[in-house]
């Protein structure tokens, strides 16, 4: 962990108190939460740091990108404006926007209501937010884990940027999307007996329960509540746009998302050593390059992921039940990754 941060998180503790970068008086924050606390647990700051910048991937969508599609680390997590676009011909409508996530837009966000917002899909007035953001995927996460997030929120460099709230939609939107079932999220094949079994049990919550995995690798669809197919999880074909992505060419304006499960048509005959390799380096068995959004590489966000979880969640995806389906996979140009 940056030991800027954490002195910056002990700072961010005292402004907490009083006011915030514009001079606005603030309310206080919740009473027991890591933010009130006289001291933030570097434990807890550093855990935080690593589910937002890799496992959950949160600057994905909430930092902007260069030309070249890499992420700006200068304005890391203040928001993109229209970041998706839902009616690519109309200028008027169907544009959602990746909220500043520093404290210069959360600093009079309780804690209970940023969890609110990546939890459950309301944000601090407790109005709906557009299932774009995966809160019903990551409502599973365990609270040590939400609060680890809220702790790093509140740590971050404050960027200055407002972000437009979101456009007239195409399709009805009146309440958040339910959460996923922690049921619907699935097993290991492998019997508790088995010595691989507690590396894929917690496979399963880094790829499943925290959602950023089963969000993308599931097919998605707009309008339907709930926005996943759950009977699809991990079976891949959902839809990216290689303009939203910022895919460099000759890759094409649609990018589909790789069925994980170990079926013919996916990851079948993987190792889960081969899944490491795609997490970290956005690389596949015979070397062919995954395209964005996959968010591996040297300077992706799962590119940071440690050794032990990559890990785990490839002996998960290797012993899940196999789907069959999702479309093969455009492979990105050498360089065309993150």
């Amino acid at each position: 962990m940056n030991p800027g941060l954490l002195r910056r998180a002990a700072l961010v503790v005292v402004a907490l108190a009083a006011c915030d970068d514009r001079g606005t008086a603030l309310p206080a924050v919740d009473a027991g939460s890591s933010s009130s606390s006289s001291l933030v647990d570097p434990t807890v700051l550093e855990r935080g740091e690593y589910l937002v910048r890799s496992v959950a991937g949160c600057g994905e969508c909430h930092t902007p990108r260069d030309a070249q599609g890499n992420l700006d680390q200068s304005q890391w997590l203040a928001g993109v404006a229209n970041r998706f676009d839902l009616v690519p011909d109309d200028d008027t409508m169907g544009g959602i926007s990746a909220q500043n996530l520093t404290p210069y837009a959360l600093s009079t966000w309780t804690d209970a209501a940023i969890k609110g917002a990546f939890l459950d899909g309301v944000d601090e007035t407790g109005a709906p937010l557009f299932p774009l953001m995966p809160y019903y995927a990551y409502h599973n996460m365990t609270d040590a884990d939400a609060t680890a997030i809220v702790t790093y929120l509140r740590a971050v460099p404050s960027i200055a940027s407002v972000i437009p709230g979101r456009q007239s939609l195409p399709v009805p939107f009146e309440a958040p999307a339910p959460p996923i079932p922690e049921s619907a999220i699935p097993d290991t094949t492998l019997k508790p007996s088995d010595p691989s079994y507690a590396s894929a049990e917690r496979g399963r919550y880094l790829a499943g329960e925290i959602g950023f995995c089963l969000d993308c690798h599931t097919p998605w669809r707009l309008g339907i509540t709930p926005p996943l197919d759950l009977t699809r999880v991990f079976a891949g074909n959902r839809a990216f746009s290689s303009k939203e992505w910022v895919v460099p060419p000759p890759a094409p304006a649609v990018v589909y998302s790789y069925n994980v499960t170990p079926d013919p048509s996916g990851i079948g005959g993987w190792t889960p050593d081969w899944v490491v390799l795609a997490i970290q380096t956005g690389l596949t068995p015979g070397s062919p390059r995954l395209c964005r959004p996959m968010p591996s590489g040297p300077v992706g966000g799962l590119g940071g992921m440690l050794a032990q979880d990559a890990q785990d969640i490839g002996v998960y995806l290797t012993t899940i039940a196999p789907l069959p389906g999702g479309n093969d996979v455009p492979q990105c140009p050498v360089g065309g990754d993150e």
